[in-house]
């Protein structure tokens, strides 16, 4: 039995994960050995309920969970950031608390294939602020950036992973070994990883890889780095593809020690739209690759093989000229949310399992 919390989160979080909810709710009617839990209060919107941006009753659900399925945290409607500064720190806790070190985003491209980029997401320039001097204007800011081999590898090691099940496509390792020794520490160890897996990762610098995904016809299958080249490049994906709606994001501890609180989180790679929420407006294709990925990533569900059947009705939903506002062009018009999510769920056949 796989134990899901849901954290909808701020702004457009909640309705944003409207239909993945249907899903599994429908799962589990049909006897799928899923259990969910919530939704539960968090970020902002848990502040404004509750004084807390992760109150117990959510942080203990997430110590008796498998996964959690995430809407956005951020700026919610009706709070001020004076009033609720650091709502992303509910995030950033539970990735402390339960190791959630590596990042896993898939940028589904209309007309390619998709595109995983697998980088650290707690240690390298995101390091906790113990690594961090602030400035008051006057003196030097420092921001420390300490790379561990072990942890270097590990990443690498789950991105040559992810390129075996993209075989005869392009893997890509990117640092800047011109100038940082973080980074010829990274390439060495990719160097290594790449002759231990058999899997071919290209060494390159990353601002090369900026003007590669822009420029370039094809897309790598995967792009393997540190921590901020992932979090900038995972947007040059994003707007080759489109919109930012089109990504799917997890945050995962790869020893997937399941029984022990979250082994993962998943959800989409775009903020909570505080003007958006509840226009039914947004595009929830980020909620539903978090939620193929969620399917893959445990045990008792990814032999179901409902993540495939998820991407393929995408691909349907796509080719049938379905665009939400943000992709919508002269040659098809928009749909809302709720429509998609209609459209969507047709195509995806719920088995029974019982």
């Amino acid at each position: 039995m796989t134990k899901i919390a849901l954290l909808p989160g701020d702004g457009i979080g909640s309705e944003i994960l409207d239909g993945p909810v249907e899903l599994l709710r429908r799962l589990t009617a049909a006897g799928a050995p899923i259990e969910l839990t919530g939704p539960l209060p968090y970020g902002t919107s848990g502040w404004r309920d509750s004084g807390s941006i992760l109150p117990e009753q959510t942080l203990q659900a997430c110590r008796t969970a498998d996964v959690v399925l995430s809407g956005a945290v951020g700026t919610h409607p009706g709070v001020s950031a004076a009033e609720c500064p650091n709502p992303e720190m509910a995030l950033i806790k539970l990735r402390s608390l339960f190791d959630l070190r590596i990042s896993v985003r898939t940028v589904w491209v209309p007309g390619f294939e998709d595109v995983t980029i697998v980088r650290n997401i707690t240690g390298g320039a995101y390091a906790d602020p113990g690594q961090r001097q602030e400035s008051d204007g006057t003196g030097p800011a420092v921001d420390e950036v300490r790379l561990l081999p072990e942890r270097v590898h590990e990443v690498l090691t789950m991105a040559a992973d992810y390129a075996k099940q993209a075989p005869h496509r392009r893997y890509i390792s990117v640092d800047k070994a011109s100038v940082f020794a973080t980074s010829r520490l990274w390439r060495t160890i990719a160097n290594q990883v790449s002759v231990a897996t058999e899997v071919q990762f290209e060494n390159v610098n990353v601002d090369r890889a900026a003007y590669e995904l822009i420029r370039y016809p094809d897309l790598p299958a995967v792009i393997a780095t540190e921590g901020i080249f992932g979090d900038i490049l995972s947007d040059a994906v994003c707007a080759r593809a489109g919109s930012p709606a089109l990504c799917g994001s997890a945050t995962i501890n790869p020893d997937r020690s399941f029984g022990a609180g979250i082994t993962a989180l998943f959800e989409p790679a775009h903020g909570s739209s505080p003007h958006r929420t509840g226009s039914r407006r947004s595009n929830p294709t980020g909620a539903w690759l978090g939620l193929a990925a969620l399917l893959d990533w445990c045990p008792d569900l990814a032999p179901l093989g409902l993540s495939n059947r998820i991407r393929a009705a995408l691909e349907i939903v796509y080719t049938n000229g379905i665009r939400t506002y943000d992709l919508a062009t002269e040659q098809s018009s928009a749909v809302g949310m709720d429509e998609f999510n209609r459209l969507l769920l047709a195509e995806v056949e719920v088995p029974q399992y019982v």
